[in-house]
C-alpha cells in the first residue's frame, strides 16, 4: 500500500506531524516517507501479536484443561472452574468473556462452549494469569499447571523472565491499538521477546512464530536511527 496524499495535521493532528517533522530535520517529504513505514509497521506488529497470542493461548489453555480436568473430572475450567482457579483469574475478564461468548453462541442458536469463552479472552488477561509475586494463587497455580505449558525453556530461565517477555508483546499491542508510533520503539526487542517465549513452547512454536510474521525486513528498514529506541 502506498500513500499518495502527502502527510498533513489535517489527517494525522498537529502534534503527531510535529514530531515526524522532528525526527526527520523538518523534511516533509521523509515526514511522509516515516509516517507510510510507521503505518506499514503497526501492521505487520499486530500480525506477529496476533499469532503470538494464538500460539501462547493455546499452550496456557491445554495445561488448564489438564489441570482442572484432574481436579473436577471437567476439562472446561472457564465453563467450571475449579474454586481456587478463581483466586488466580481477573473475575470481571472471565464474567465479560462468558457474556460475550454466550451472545455469540445465542445469534448462532447453540449452546456455548469453552472452546467459545477461550476465544473472548484478551491478550492482558493471559498475561496476568502468569505468576506474580503478590499472588500466591497464580503463583501455585504456575507450579501446578501453568509452567508444563513452555517444557523447552532454558534451564536458566526464571518464570519472571517469561512473565517479562509476555508483558512486552502487551504493551506493543496496546501501544499499536492507541496508535502510538513505532519507529522509536525496540521492534527488534519486542520480536525477540515474542520469538523466546514461543520457542519456550517448543521449537516448532518458535518456527511457526517467524514464519507467520514479516517483522524483520520492516525493522531492517526503518527511516530513523534504529539505535534510538523509547
Amino acid at each position: 500500500m502506498r500513500i499518495s496524499e502527502p502527510v498533513s495535521s489535517r489527517f494525522i493532528g498537529e502534534p503527531r506531524l510535529a514530531r515526524l517533522l522532528a525526527d526527520t530535520h523538518g523534511d516533509l517529504t521523509r515526514a511522509h516517507e516515516l509516517f507510510e513505514w510507521n503505518v506499514h509497521a503497526a501492521g505487520a506488529a499486530m500480525e506477529a501479536v496476533y499469532v503470538f497470542e494464538l500460539i501462547l493461548r493455546n499452550a496456557l489453555d491445554r495445561e488448564l484443561r489438564v489441570w482442572n480436568r484432574a481436579m473436577t473430572g471437567s476439562s472446561d475450567w472457564l465453563l467450571n472452574p475449579h474454586p481456587y482457579l478463581l483466586r488466580a483469574l481477573y473475575e470481571p475478564e472471565v464474567k465479560k468473556a462468558n457474556e460475550r461468548a454466550r451472545r455469540i453462541a445465542g445469534e448462532h442458536g447453540r449452546s456455548v462452549t469453552n472452546d467459545d469463552v477461550v476465544a473472548q479472552m484478551s491478550l492482558g488477561t493471559w498475561r496476568y494469569l502468569l505468576p506474580s509475586k503478590a499472588n500466591k494463587s497464580k503463583q501455585k497455580l504456575w507450579e501446578v499447571a501453568l509452567k508444563n505449558a513452555f517444557p523447552a525453556w532454558p534451564g536458566d530461565w526464571s518464570a519472571e523472565s517469561i512473565v517479562s517477555r509476555v508483558g512486552t508483546a502487551h504493551g506493543l499491542r496496546n501501544r499499536v491499538a492507541h496508535l502510538e508510533p513505532l519507529h522509536r520503539y525496540d521492534l527488534r526487542r519486542a520480536r525477540r521477546d515474542m520469538r523466546s517465549v514461543c520457542h519456550a513452547i517448543g521449537p516448532d512454536a518458535a518456527r511457526f512464530y517467524v514464519q507467520s510474521e514479516r517483522l524483520l525486513p520492516l525493522i531492517d528498514s526503518n527511516p530513523a536511527d534504529p539505535q534510538q529506541t523509547e
